[in-house]
């Protein structure tokens, strides 16, 4: 299982990369959903990396209003990459509709910590809406910066051919119809979506 990411010299040449359907859904129950939900990745030289994210979602429940709250319960779509070879901690940016995200940095489900306790830089997060076909679709593009990762990691990290783990996720705890979607397929519901196991392959290829 493996995604192809582009990187580009600047964002102004950012187009046309490849998009990911999040249409593996797992433990549901009568009344769940399965919202068309997609997601994209590209790098950009000297600036860091992008997940662009949308879901063509009924029933948008948006309640959290601070960073680090349980925006999972909200509609929420996510973003769980390892950008470190060697390194196992990944990280977690789940993002609602109003662009209110929770971050956190661990090697797996327990003991994690959150983001802001290590750095006090910050993804740049930027809210959009997609009109397709008289829908309507929610979603945000997160950029990660190079010196972001660099300073939780400790570590030189700069954009050029590589390969990284991770994963594209749709979830929604207490929306109307919930559900629990991924791109690459998640085998444990004790796990969740922390699930490192599970990840894929995300390989940064020049455009």
């Amino acid at each position: 299982m493996e995604y192809i990411a582009p990187i580009y010299k600047n964002t102004a040449e950012a187009k046309n990369f490849p998009v990911a359907a999040i249409n593996s859904f797992h433990w549901e129950e009568e009344g769940f959903s399965r919202p068309e939900s997609y997601a994209a990745l590209f790098a950009v030289e000297n600036e860091g990396i992008h997940a662009v994210m949308w879901s063509f979602e009924d029933n948008i429940r948006c309640e959290c209003t601070k960073r680090d709250d349980p925006v999972y319960t909200d509609s929420c779509l996510e973003f769980f990459i390892a950008p470190v070879e060697g390194d196992a901690r990944y990280m977690n940016f789940e993002v609602n509709p109003k662009g209110v995200y929770l971050s956190q940095i661990g090697e797996k489900r327990e003991n994690r910590r959150f983001i802001k306790e290590l750095t006090d830089l910050e993804p740049v997060i930027t809210t959009m809406s997609i009109e397709e076909n008289g829908r309507t679709a929610w979603g945000y593009e997160i950029m990660i910066p190079c010196s972001f990762i660099a300073e939780l990691y400790g570590t030189d990290f700069r954009i050029g051919e590589f390969r990284m783990r991770g994963n594209f996720y749709k979830c929604g705890d207490r929306s109307a119809t919930p559900h629990y979607g991924a791109h690459f397929p998640v085998s444990s519901a004790s796990l969740g979506f922390h699930n490192p196991d599970c990840f894929g392959d995300i390989i940064f290829r020049k455009a």
